[in-house]
């Protein structure tokens, strides 16, 4: 008799990676519950207690955003993810046991997937106190067994027809979150997003078809409808049909041994990264203005200056905006060039406004290091400056990366 569990049957296994590949799911998703609720519980702690975070003359008006934004960074290094990431994690937990204990509930058993706990959150914090419960009566079934782009769409319905207010209203106030992002990607490419209108975003399609379209019929043209629509997209603004062209100036770091044709190490162009020479030497034939900055094959050092000066020079910014492309704490990808140079040793004790002694930081971790109990120090020798949290935790900070 042949047991119906016998793992030389190719079904038994079937079964068996089904079933496993079934708890691992749910138990990931109920790990992502814990996390949730663990940063979401750290920060209330934060703003209940913000002498934990603060210096003690520091606990002012605005002590208890700095001691959240401390321990967000502290949490953020601790699990190597971002602080917006932290903030969101903690915002999905309060929000569903807040409003939608039901589906709460379930993501705490594993039942109800992130993507769909994610989802929920977002949409009901836009949703007044009275109409929470329904949302999390009529939603919950659906977030247990619905893909996540269905559950998106079964939410966003519920919503229509649960919120308050009326739906011109709500598109003035979405019209004002407008923007324009970006997001480099490998092999010298990246994306350019745009968060519009709707009717502005298909006049905007149509405009780019149109005009790709017109162009693909033509019997010599060889580029696909996709690279027309990028060609034509990328002409209207910095080509010849660009209304009006703005001064552009980029900045090229080009190793010596690699100008003089012994070494393949690429080139750095600000704001972007590495990027090959032949690129390189074809931005150097189009833009109106460049900055080249020839560096040493062994140190990197480009410049020098008065180590008893306290403000950097403009040179010294710009190399720092180009070498270190963001705010060296941990983590964070705020761009450099939008970044205050620091002294990493306080010039009021001693340290010295030179490229050792400085590093890039944004205001919002500039302002952590001066009012909370976050620590920063370069120990002698060290390449980078280390990072101490208010609950002990020492990080190096990020090195370049490229």
């Amino acid at each position: 008799m042949t047991s119906l569990l016998d793992p030389t049957r190719a079904e038994t296994r079937v079964a068996f990676g089904m079933a496993e590949a079934e708890v691992a799911q749910r138990a990931g998703w109920r790990s992502s519950a814990l996390v949730f609720a663990a940063i979401d519980e750290t920060l209330r702690e934060a703003a209940a207690h913000p002498e934990v975070f603060v210096d003690q003359q520091m606990l002012r008006g605005d002590a208890v955003e700095l001691a959240v934004r401390a321990a967000a960074a502290d949490l953020a290094v601790r699990l190597s993810i971002a602080e917006s990431t932290v903030r969101s994690h903690g915002q999905v937990a309060s929000m569903l046991r807040a409003r939608m204990p039901r589906v709460w509930a379930w993501f705490v058993e594993g039942e109800v997937s992130t993507q769909n706990a994610r989802e929920a959150a977002s949409v009901v914090v836009e949703l007044p106190d009275a109409a929470w419960a329904q949302f999390d009566a009529q939603l919950v079934e659906a977030a247990r067994t619905l893909t996540p782009a269905r559950f998106r769409t079964k939410a966003r319905a519920v919503r229509e027809r649960l919120h308050p207010t009326v739906a011109e209203e709500r598109h003035r106030v979405a019209v004002q979150q407008r923007r324009v992002w970006t997001e480099l990607d490998r092999d010298g490419m990246g994306w350019l997003n745009a968060y519009l209108p709707a009717e502005t975003l298909a006049q905007v399609t149509a405009q780019l078809d149109g005009v790709a379209f017109d162009l693909f019929t033509e019997p010599d043209e060889s580029r696909t409808m996709s690279q027309l629509r990028a060609d034509v997209f990328t002409d209207l603004l910095v080509g010849e049909a660009a209304p009006s062209k703005p001064g552009i100036s980029l900045a090229l770091t080009i190793p010596v041994l690699t100008l003089l044709g012994r070494s393949t190490e690429p080139a750095l162009l600000e704001g972007v990264g590495p990027i090959d020479l032949d690129t390189a030497r074809r931005l150097g034939a189009t833009a109106p203005s460049i900055t080249r900055l020839l560096t040493d094959p062994i140190s990197g050092t480009v410049l020098q200056m008065d180590p008893k000066q306290y403000r950097p020079t403009a040179a010294m910014k710009r190399w720092f905006s180009i070498r270190h492309a963001t705010c060296d704490f941990p983590g964070c990808g705020r761009r450099s060039a939008n970044c205050d140079l620091d002294h990493t040793t306080a010039w009021a004790a001693g340290g010295a406004t030179t490229v050792d002694n400085l590093a890039p930081r944004c205001r919002k971790h500039h302002t952590m290091k001066h009012h909370t109990t976050w620590r920063v120090e370069k120990p002698p020798g060290a390449v980078r400056a280390v990072w101490t949290s208010p609950t002990g935790n020492r990080r190096e900070a990020d090195p370049p990366p490229f």
